[in-house]
């Protein structure tokens, strides 16, 4: 998906003071290894977390957001998710919310003018749902977002070489401060996040991603920060796109299910 504009989201789907601390090489291949057991043991145990996101700046089409909600989890990755995104649009604030359960996926969106009106509605009736579809590669998790509790994009930067200091607090809980940068050939946005290519596309954004992430004494993720850098092979203006996600609740009760079949609207 082009953007995670609230505009957009039927149409693409048819088609959510830095501390730190003396850096010191970590073994070779091996310094994000601990974070990645520790994430996989939480699909395994069907656990769950609750994040937030703010993300600003990027290529066209994209837009500044917040975004906040929980993942559930099963043994391959994230089961089911429950989004809410709040963007800031030229017409107006867009709010969407979009629930994902297995291959099934859900959403509800639309872009209020300052004046209070709405300028767009998906569906037209506020607090129904969109039915979006099965298996949607859009908004189904994968192992190509970039994203500090995804183990394949860990696995990805940790083969180009990164460091751990000490992190030093974060919301009261000592942490390790992992980094590094690494170069792709793709990066892109779909409905579940920013995504990464590991292999070259014609007219694709590609650049570095220099990223950050907190890790607790029980090596879960607590904070990751990303800064991507896009450019056009054709030597179009580089694009400079941030994001900051928060983990909270490792393990915390977090039920996500369908919304009640009488608010499905149908109305394609």
């Amino acid at each position: 998906m082009k953007r995670m504009s609230v505009v957009l989201v039927m149409a693409s789907l048819l088609s959510v003071t830095i501390p730190g601390g003396a850096v010191h090489a970590s073994p070779e291949s091996e310094s994000l290894d601990s974070v990645v057991k520790a994430i996989k043991q939480q699909f395994v145990k069907k656990s769950s977390v609750r994040f937030s996101v703010k993300r600003r700046g990027g290529p066209p089409a994209t837009w500044n957001i917040k975004a906040s909600g929980a993942y559930r989890f099963r043994a391959s990755g994230v089961y089911a998710a429950d989004t809410t995104t709040i963007s800031q649009e030229r017409n107006g604030t867009g709010r969407s919310r979009e629930i994902s359960v297995g291959k099934d996926f859900y959403s509800q969106a639309y872009v209020r003018s300052k004046d209070g009106k709405y300028v767009w509605k998906s569906p037209s009736t506020v607090g129904k749902w969109v039915y979006g579809g099965r298996n949607l590669a859009g908004v189904m998790w994968g192992d190509d977002l970039i994203n500090g509790i995804n183990p394949g994009f860990l696995k990805l930067v940790d083969s180009h070489g990164a460091t751990s200091a000490d992190g030093g607090t974060f919301e009261g809980v000592k942490t390790t401060l992992h980094s590094g940068t690494v170069a792709v050939p793709k990066m892109d946005e779909r409905q579940a996040g920013m995504y990464f290519g590991t292999e070259e596309e014609d007219f694709a954004w590609s650049g570095p991603i220099t990223w950050k992430l907190w890790a607790g004494p029980d090596n879960l993720p607590r904070r990751f920060h990303a800064i991507m850098r896009f450019t056009r092979p054709e030597g179009a203006n580089a694009e400079t796109m941030t994001m900051n996600i928060i983990y909270r609740g490792w393990g915390s009760p977090v039920k996500i299910t369908a919304p009640p079949k009488h608010l499905i609207a149908y109305e394609w």
